[in-house]
């Protein structure tokens, strides 16, 4: 069981009384707690400040606590006035858009906090189309400055990559380094973009960098704003960042910039605007605060705060229309690609940005007394309804392991950037074991839509993951597993690094034909030494140079021998089974061979990011080694997509790997030759007898 009561008004704060606000947080961790731990009894209970029979108060909190409820609502609100044994639950009510006359003048003063770029971006458009008041933007970015000669013209992001790597960071920079300049560079683009299209329309606007956390920071530059254009009539709060972690993982720090950014922010524009006249005050909350979300505990409770906030600020603001929009998740903002597509694999239905800054502008129509909480989104129509669609299968822990030089000798093979980083052949191999020991007496036919989302690197020297398996589902006639790996990111900015979808069978599928005479080219021999093809190209160690001999490299296809891993224990001391499901050095070495590849025809390096579909068709890969094929489908300026086929001694098929994608990028030399001194290799022998030492 886990529960909070809180005092509010018995009902949340929806009863008008100008509650305290900052404890009504409780009820969006209780609601994610919910999801993250479904085996745990979870109730928010509010009660009133009325009661003054306690016995009867604490029977009742009691009641509630026990009390099972078919629909599987959390929220509980105990008022003494209520009959005995009854409560207040809070639901949605569908609503339509509000409608009225134009909100918004050229006079209007509105400030948004948020930023010049994405959804409140396309906001401030909106408005400025609609009504040209003076907009004034705050945002965390820098001031925009006019963009380089050498930048103006240029606009694809492999591009931009590559004049900021040649004229700003003298060819030399790390991905990180790179990326991070890239962001800023594009960050002033978009900003400047948004302030010209704004004074397009006829509207003032002005942009000013700001931590709105700031209160007096804030005030300073409100005051300026007066001077220039008047005063303030309405403050739309949009700031908000992710730093999205299990409760369980999450820190005092990622909670903090979470939350106070969203609280702190506003109460800190309140206080500043206290004495301006105010017509509108709208929050952008989060459906995520209604009913909770999978790793975003401080996000709920700062936006469920935000909603309390604004109750109380209507009933100090009578004239005032004041909204606390809690909205579904955005086609942009901080909504990125990653996300999109598990939103999409969800069921999770985006709001598009056009439709949604129309609906606030629908919503800046109603009058004082409207209702305070609302509710917008895409595609839904039943608080139960979203809330199946936003919470993705329950993920259980299998297996908890520590990561380290110590326990994985292997890693010292493979270091970039001077860290070792865990090969994704390894992890592949982790993602099959989970499967399997989930689901004993099955075997592991393959694993689809294989996403490595975030490198698992030892910064620190040691590296804590979790193994999480769900559900094991027919599918014909197989069995399907979701499975991830967890754990070990920094910052906090990714709580997922590999995801895939397990396939599991009875018996293992029949080998496809292939015909292996059709990519042996003998006019495109490969006359590099493998030597030198680790020396000048790869970054590998002795213990994963699994490449034996480059048969042939054309435009369309790399053909190569490959070595077999020796057993487990050779390359950790706790190893998950005693031999391999499938082949770590083998899988490794397929994916050197699209380095080379790589290097060869396009003059860049790459690492892997995804593989579409892994078919293994053998329980067991030969010792002698493999032949491998890789086929090019598209190469382009960043991006590889090939198809990979292994083959033994016969070959005969005996494993796949396609729609295997590799990212390409010049700023990748740097890492694969920066790695330690050459040192002694590590011998790991079993002692049966200590005395022995």
């Amino acid at each position: 069981m886990f529960a909070s009561v809180t005092c509010l008004d018995g009902a949340f704060g929806l009863l008008e009384k100008g509650c305290r606000p900052v404890p009504g947080g409780l009820a969006g961790l209780i609601k994610t707690a919910a999801i993250e731990w479904p085996q745990v009894l979870c109730r928010a209970i509010d009660v009133s400040p009325d009661w003054r029979d306690s016995d009867r108060l604490a029977a009742q909190i009691l009641a509630a606590l026990g009390a099972g409820d078919p629909d599987g609502r959390i929220e509980i609100g105990l008022c003494p006035d209520l009959p005995q044994n009854t409560a207040y639950r809070l639901e949605l009510e569908p609503a339509p858009c509000p409608e009225g006359s134009a909100p918004l003048n050229p006079r209007d003063v509105v400030v948004i906090t948020g930023g010049a770029r994405g959804v409140t971006a396309r906001v401030a458009m909106a408005l400025a189309e609609a009504f040209r008041p003076a907009l004034i933007l705050l945002g965390r970015s820098p001031l925009p400055v006019p963009e380089p000669e050498w930048l103006a013209h240029v606009h694809e992001p492999s591009e931009m990559k590559q004049a900021i790597l040649h004229n700003e960071l003298s060819g030399q920079a790390s991905p990180k380094e790179l990326e991070s300049a890239y962001r800023r560079h594009l960050a002033n683009r978009e900003i400047r973009k948004t302030l010209d299209a704004i004074r397009s329309t006829g509207a003032r606007v002005e942009y000013h960098a700001a931590d709105v956390r700031q209160a007096t920071a804030l005030s300073r530059i409100l005051e300026t704003v007066r001077t220039v254009h008047g005063p303030i009539t309405a403050v739309i709060h949009g700031a908000g960042v992710l730093e999205d972690r299990l409760i369980l993982d999450k820190t005092p720090e990622q909670f903090a910039a979470v939350f106070d950014t969203k609280v702190a922010g506003f109460e800190s524009l309140l206080a500043a605007t206290r004495k301006d006249p105010l017509r509108h005050i709208v929050c952008f909350s989060s459906i995520t605060a209604r009913i909770g979300n999978r790793g975003q505990a401080d996000y709920a409770m700062a936006n469920e705060v935000l909603n309390k906030m604004a109750h109380r600020e209507s009933f100090l603001r009578k004239e005032c229309r004041v909204v606390s929009i809690n909205w579904g998740p955005w086609d942009g903002g901080m909504v990125g690609d990653l996300l999109r597509r598990e939103f999409k694999r969800s069921g999770v239905c985006l709001i598009p940005i056009e439709t949604g800054a129309q609906s606030l502008l629908r919503e800046l129509q109603a009058g004082p007394g409207a209702p305070i909480e609302v509710v917008i989104g895409a595609g839904f129509s039943h608080p139960e309804s979203l809330k199946q669609a936003q919470s993705p299968e329950t993920l259980s822990l299998s297996i908890k392991r520590e990561i380290d030089i110590a326990r994985y000798p292997i890693l010292e093979a493979h270091i970039l950037n001077g860290k070792p980083v865990v090969p994704f052949a390894l992890i592949t191999e982790w993602l099959g074991h989970g499967a399997l020991h989930e689901n004993p007496g099955l075997q592991l036919s393959g694993l689809d839509d294989i996403r490595l989302l975030k490198g698992i690197r030892l910064d620190d020297g040691k590296k804590t993951i979790r193994l999480m398996t769900g559900k094991t589902r027919k599918n014909g006639p197989d069995f399907e597993m979701d499975i991830e790996i967890r754990d070990g990111f920094k910052d906090g900015k990714e709580i997922i690094h590999t995801r895939a979808r397990a396939v599991l069978s009875n018996e293992l599928a029949a080998a496809p034909e292939f015909d292996f005479s059709r990519y042996l080219d003998k006019s495109h021999s490969y006359s590099r030494p493998m030597e030198e093809v680790y020396d000048k190209i790869l970054f590998h160690g002795n213990a994963l140079k699994g490449l034996r001999r480059i048969l042939s490299l054309s435009p369309r296809a790399i053909v190569a021998e490959l070595a077999s891993a020796p057993p487990p224990d050779q390359w950790t001391t706790e190893p998950l089974r005693s031999r391999w499901i499938g082949d770590p050095l083998v899988l490794d070495a397929a994916f050197q061979m699209a380095i080379v590849w790589c290097f060869e025809q396009k003059g860049m390096l790459s690492l892997p990011t995804f593989g579409a579909s892994y078919r293994q068709y053998c329980s067991r890969f030969p010792e002698q080694g493999v032949t491998a094929v890789l086929e090019i489908r598209q190469a382009g300026q960043n991006k590889m997509l090939g198809d990979f086929t292994f083959l033994d001694a016969r070959h005969g098929v005996i494993a796949r790997l396609t729609g295997y994608e590799a990212v390409m990028d010049t700023a990748l030399t740097k890492a694969f030759k920066n790695g330690p001194e050459p040192r002694a290799p590590v011998i790991l022998r079993r002692i049966s007898d200590p005395s022995s030492f």
